[in-house]
């Protein structure tokens, strides 16, 4: 049983990118797709209490930020937009991010080329910027009256210090201005347009009534390409979880004008990816998730009612908030979030469990483990962020990795968005350059 949907794709340079698209995909492909784990995080900050747990939400050269680096933000046009410009255009990235300090710092920025499938490109940085190697960001906004105190930094680029010469995978490094340190990275990407790319979903069913996604594509190639079976590659991401994007494997070029692509079964995207909102706009401002909130103390302490796995039938906002809405100017605070799981019959207390949300960009730490306790026969954490509002899910630390499936309730029927990506292996210049890129929605 399956369904199809034709759905037209939405390109840059046509029709603004909603702030929908960061939300997960979940299947864990370890044949094709690599593990986060600490062991590649050599920028991670000494002064940082988290310790890293294997993610492959985040691609491999990606740096977890330190502890005392919050609310970071990299967009498009608004906040949540992919971070996905055109070369040689005016479209640019903001980059937003607090540190938690006393005094007001100066960071560094520098911006790194990769291949498609994040190997590190043979290009040197003369042949990707123009402009300087990096740039400077400093002059921090304090947070107004704050406990703890902070300080806000908005960085835009391209600008005139750091310009991109070629399309491709990027990653923006931002590193101590004294230490070079790097603190923490994140990717995005620039395209050329060139082409013209058709997509659509197929859904199917499989095990326990639940459905999944296959991605179809259909590429019109420029006349450059002259090998499009060998030198045309396309990715498939869910909701702009870029560590679990799968490349296309199976491909179909008998047609003399365009190339068709498709991820196989086995491969599938699950079609329902549930995510549960966390709305903290002011922390007097109380919903009917919350149970207690102490603005006394400090940081404040917000705590929320039981999440249930078994019969979780509460309905879903129509927004998401997948990548993060930070609360934005000076009089936003900090607080201390309790989050509280009763615990699923099918589950062992002495199990690993994860809150994982867009309050940390989906990156995932030891600190945020929950503690079961018997008398209440509940997991609970605390964690710290700043107001706004945001998506979480409850994971389980497996042998292989993150399983954020299996404590999902499957009752809300809900849109999943695609990011697809399509790249020209250059052999003269031996790199991966992005061609195109587009989007869709599941109904």
């Amino acid at each position: 049983m399956f369904k199809i949907f034709h759905i037209p794709l939405r390109r840059l340079n046509t029709v603004s990118i909603p702030c929908l698209i960061l939300v997960g995909s979940i299947f864990i492909l370890q044949s094709c797709l690599p593990l986060y784990s600490d062991s590649q995080n050599n920028g991670e900050s000494e002064q940082s209490v988290n310790m890293a747990v294997e993610n492959d939400m985040a691609v491999l050269p990606q740096v977890a930020p330190p502890d005392y680096i919050r609310s970071i933000e990299l967009f498009r046009n608004s906040p949540g937009g992919v971070p996905v410009i055109t070369l040689n255009s005016n479209e640019s990235l903001t980059l937003r991010f607090d540190e938690l300090a006393g005094t007001v710092n100066t960071f560094t920025v520098r911006l790194r080329h990769y291949n498609a499938d994040w190997t590190e490109s043979s290009l040197i940085s003369g042949q990707v910027n123009r402009g300087f190697q990096d740039d400077v960001i400093g002059g921090g906004t304090p947070g107004m009256g704050q406990s703890p105190s902070y300080f806000s930094y908005s960085y835009s680029f391209p600008n005139r210090e750091l310009g991109i010469r070629v399309s491709g995978n990027f990653m923006i490094e931002v590193s101590d201005y004294n230490t070079r340190e790097v603190l923490f990275s994140l990717p995005f990407f620039v395209m050329e347009d060139r082409g013209r790319l058709d997509a659509s979903i197929s859904e199917f069913f499989q095990g326990r009534n639940f459905p999944y996604h296959q991605v179809f594509a259909e590429y019109y190639f420029p006349e450059f390409v002259n090998l499009p079976l060998t030198d045309i590659d396309i990715y498939f991401t869910q909701n702009q979880f870029w560590g679990r994007s799968v490349r296309a494997s199976q491909r179909d070029v008998s047609s003399p004008d365009y190339i068709r692509l498709h991820n196989d079964r086995n491969e599938g995207f699950p079609g329902r990816y549930e995510f549960r909102p966390l709305l903290i706009d002011d922390i007097f401002s109380i919903s009917r998730d919350v149970i207690e909130v102490r603005p006394e103390r400090d940081p404040p302490l917000i705590r929320l009612q039981y999440d249930v796995v078994d019969l979780d039938v509460n309905p879903r906002p129509s927004r998401s908030y997948a990548y993060g809405a930070p609360k934005p100017g000076r009089s936003a605070r900090y607080t201390e979030v309790e989050f509280n799981l009763d615990r699923p019959s099918f589950m062992a207390p002495d199990e690993e469990v994860y809150v994982l949300g867009s309050f940390t960009n989906w990156n995932l730490s030891e600190s945020q483990r929950l503690t079961y306790s018997e008398a209440d026969d509940a997991f609970s954490a605390r964690i710290f962020m700043k107001e706004g509002r945001y998506d979480y899910v409850y994971a389980v630390r497996t042998n292989s990795g993150i399983d954020d499936l299996r404590l999902a309730a499957f009752f809300a029927q809900s849109s999943q968005d695609y990011q697809i990506r399509v790249y020209f292996r250059d052999q003269q210049e031996n790199y991966d350059r992005l061609l195109q890129y587009g989007s869709l929605r599941s109904r």
